[in-house]
């Protein structure tokens, strides 16, 4: 079985990662005994905990993220995750962390990382079935989550617009004071050509 990463990659898949010993065939043939080496592999989990993929870390998967295939999206998510693994960093969450929310308790965030839901987005576009893993309260936790997320929606929205407004303003005064300066170089030429004085005599005949 495999799992198509969406080709937008909304918050729809946790990735995690670790290693495994898995026997060297070729190995444990030439020395007549078991011999085992280290495998990385990533789980993949989809939100809600109802699908949990298990696969080998290889060259051609570490491509697929990268580039993507015939049929497969890229997912640079994914990839982003793996080297933060591997430099034995945190390895990120695609969303925002829920642990992170001023409007969970500590309940609920045991009662949600329980039903492998780990990100606000993710708990807000829960399903049924995430619902029901959820247990009481659910759809209630689920509207708040849609609540926050439309208000930082706005939020953004309008800090977009200040920060455009105050560009402008900064952008506007800028030309005005190069204006001035434009206006003040003219003021002076002018007055420079008005001082020179005309020379006096004939003109020189032409030859």
């Amino acid at each position: 079985m495999s799992v198509d990463i969406l080709p937008t990659e909304q918050h729809r898949f946790y990735v995690d990662f670790e290693l495994r010993p898995m026997e060297d065939r070729q190995a444990s043939i030439e020395q007549g005994m078991p011999v085992f080496k280290d495998v990385e592999f990533a789980i993949i989990t989809m939100p809600g905990g109802g699908l949990v993929v298990d696969k080998e870390i290889t060259p051609d998967l570490l491509n697929e993220w990268k580039r993507g295939g015939n049929r497969k999206p890229a997912s640079p998510f994914a990839l982003q995750a793996y080297e933060a693994w591997k430099e034995d960093r945190e390895i990120p969450l695609n969303g925002t962390d829920l642990a992170n929310w001023p409007g969970v308790t500590p309940a609920q965030l045991k009662m949600c990382r329980n039903a492998s839901v780990r990100t606000i987005e993710d708990l807000a576009l829960a399903n049924a079935d995430t619902l029901r893993r959820l247990g009481m309260g659910s759809v209630a936790l689920v509207e708040k989550a849609k609540a926050y997320l439309a208000s930082a929606e706005t939020n953004k929205s309008s800090e977009a617009i200040a920060a455009l407004t105050l560009k402008v303003d900064s952008l506007t005064e800028a030309l005005e004071k190069k204006n001035a300066q434009i206006e003040a170089l003219m003021d002076q030429l002018e007055g420079d050509v008005e001082d020179t004085p005309k020379k006096r005599g004939r003109p020189r005949k032409q030859e």
